[in-house]
């Protein structure tokens, strides 16, 4: 049995057969679901299918794009926020993070503007993450990096986790206590995982961070990573099993079979037999680790 770690089965991608996606899921061996909230609706509307479903769970947040159209005050938004966070069902806070892809591709934003977005986003993941220490909640990190710099989201995002003043001026530096300042003890997921060799290696010190990986790893193209080319089977071939989770981001990135078409959790199956393929090990290990690695991580 498989957990899908990563839905948005609330999307209106799932309107016309959202129960049925679900059936489908449980009926292919996957176990359990975590649904992710991506902005105040969002999260309520997780809350509330995770009260319908037994085996679905919710996590709760501000996807870092959506703060950027939100006009409340963070202060009112992490508060309300909270308060969704006290549902038994609740399991993390996520997606949250910083996304510099989309603020620098958008037209509307010029040199000023993209710098003022992003200090919010900053704002926004930071004020989130010190709500998932104040519950004890894990977190889940979207983190994506912009096309001019494969780097900067990545780099920018270590540093707040590092909770370092040193680190946060000068996002080069390394926290030399080994742990991730006073987060060390949070759990963390960098969901859809795609950092490079080094950032991989830099994050693999911390026995508090994990990685999750997305029917991308099916795809036949390289994938460009911080100006290289390399395949994405390099990066989870360093990564021990016990670090990893599955997930579909549904309804995004599904996988090769049916790239192009909507993606569904009933499809997290071929993401874990691409990992069994690249580590070499059998399926039924994949399925084992990885449920046990999602289970131990959300509490589930």
């Amino acid at each position: 049995m498989l957990i899908d770690t990563h839905a948005h089965l609330n999307f209106k991608n799932f309107n016309k057969d959202r129960d049925e996606a679900i059936s489908r899921a449980f009926q292919s061996g996957v176990k359990k679901i975590i649904n992710i909230g991506t902005d105040l609706k969002e999260s309520k509307a997780s809350v509330k299918l995770a009260e319908k479903y037994e085996n679905v769970y919710a996590a709760v947040g501000m996807h870092p794009t959506s703060l950027v159209t939100q006009n409340s005050k963070l202060k009112t938004q992490i508060e309300k926020l909270r308060k969704l966070a006290e549902n038994k069902k609740v399991v993390a806070i996520g997606e949250i993070g910083l996304d510099y892809y989309h603020v620098v591709c958008s037209m509307k934003y010029g040199a000023r503007g993209i710098e003022k977005v992003r200090k919010r986003q900053k704002e926004g993941f930071i004020g989130q993450l010190e709500l998932a220490k104040e519950l004890n909640l894990p977190v889940i990190i979207h983190c994506r990096a912009s096309e001019q710099n494969p780097a900067d989201a990545y780099e920018d995002v270590y540093a707040i986790l590092s909770e370092n003043e040193e680190s946060r001026n000068n996002i080069a530096s390394v926290n030399r206590t080994g742990s991730l300042g006073k987060l060390g003890m949070t759990k963390l997921v960098f969901h859809c995982y795609s950092g490079d060799l080094e950032f991989t290696k830099k994050l693999l010190k911390h026995k508090n961070i994990h990685f999750s990986f997305t029917g991308n790893i099916t795809y036949k193209t390289k994938k460009e990573i911080q100006g290289t080319e390399k395949d994405i089977a390099e990066i989870i071939k360093i990564i021990p099993l016990e670090r990893i989770m599955l997930e579909t981001d549904c309804p995004f990135l599904a996988p090769q079979k049916f790239r192009g078409k909507r993606n569904e959790p009933a499809y997290v199956k071929y993401t874990a037999e691409k990992l069994a393929e690249i580590k070499r090990i059998s399926f039924e290990e994949v399925e084992k680790i990885t449920t046990q690695n999602a289970e131990n991580f959300f509490g589930i």
